[in-house]
């Protein structure tokens, strides 16, 4: 019977069963499974075998189908990548929910003719008029609501200290929610920045503008959080650097990791175009770090890798394996 190469990772610490056949467990998260499994479907389980102060996690199982050479999962919870020849990578992530003692904790105030109250992680805007039972994502601590120019803005800190800001209008309609690791809002204007956590540094800063219908983005951009790029480690960390800096489009910072003769020869068009629209940037299979393993979406996803040749600190060479 054929059969495909599985390689099973997990965000956080968990053991395994496949078709209630315990199959390993899983401590940190550079680890793997690697096994072969039948080219039929079959049922993964995961157990989780950690505690957290803030979160609980909950064992699942999900349905794993062999289709037409594929793996294919409809979890949210289990991605799959398909390396070819038979190889897929199956990434766990955990089923999580905030523990009591980290839910949002009851709020009241009134504001004007509203009144705003939080209780059971739900937001309970009322104007004697209208009704708005808003569910809060997360749980949100030091919660506060004040009047904002036109509107309402309900804010806090999630358990990670991102702000959370959530703006209402007059009429109870919700015209902006989102978490960050800074907001501000001034002009009828949200601003919001949020750390990628690449090599370089780079924050995210997008932002909104109000208009009939809420908040619409209009501008996006990166930024050094540390005022100038953080630079590698080492020659053996410049491709990943590169292309955590392509998949941002700071192509002024991508062509400095680049050989000069390499960067002249290529339009800021043309490097967009040689990698494609993927969505993230690995290690290849492999843990060559001259290796890069670029995914794209599908289902299941699918890569392509990319052979990075670096020589005096620099990019000299690009080619696909």
């Amino acid at each position: 019977m054929e059969q495909f190469f599985v390689h099973l990772t997990s965000a956080q610490p968990m053991a395994f069963s496949i078709n209630s056949k315990q199959i390993g467990w899983i401590e940190r998260e550079y680890e793997s499974i690697d096994l072969l499994v039948s080219r039929e479907d079959f049922i993964l389980s995961c157990f989780p075998i950690s505690e957290s102060a803030e979160t609980v996690s909950l064992s699942f199982s999900a349905k794993i189908s062999a289709k037409a050479n594929k793996l294919i999962c409809d979890s949210k919870n289990i991605t799959i990548t398909d390396y070819g020849k038979g190889h897929f990578a199956l990434n766990v992530l955990p089923m999580t929910f905030p523990r009591i003692n980290t839910r949002t904790p009851p709020f009241y105030k009134v504001l004007g003719d509203v009144m705003i109250s939080v209780n059971n992680s739900i937001i309970n805007l009322s104007n004697g008029k209208n009704t708005l039972f808003h569910p809060l994502q997360t749980s949100i601590q030091n919660i506060d609501a004040v009047n904002s120019n036109e509107l309402i803005l309900v804010s806090g800190k999630t358990p990670n200290e991102k702000d959370y800001n959530l703006f209402i209008n007059r009429n109870l309609q919700v015209e902006f929610e989102g978490t960050a690791d800074k907001i501000e809002y001034t002009n009828n204007k949200i601003v919001t920045l949020n750390n990628v956590g690449d090599i370089a540094r780079h924050g995210l800063v997008t932002t909104y503008e109000r208009r009939a219908n809420g908040f619409h983005q209009t501008q996006q951009y990166s930024v050094y959080t540390q005022n100038d790029p953080v630079p590698p480690a080492s020659d053996a960390a410049l491709p990943l650097a590169f292309m955590e800096a392509i998949n941002i489009e700071n192509y002024t910072l991508a062509r400095s990791y680049l050989h000069p003769s390499l960067s002249t020869a290529l339009q800021d068009e043309q490097i967009s175009a040689y990698f494609g629209d993927f969505i993230e940037v690995t290690l290849s299979p492999d843990g060559n770090p001259y290796n890069l393993a670029l995914s794209f979406a599908s289902n299941p996803r699918f890569v392509k890798i990319y052979h990075f040749t670096v020589k005096d600190n620099h990019i000299t060479d690009i080619d696909t394996i």
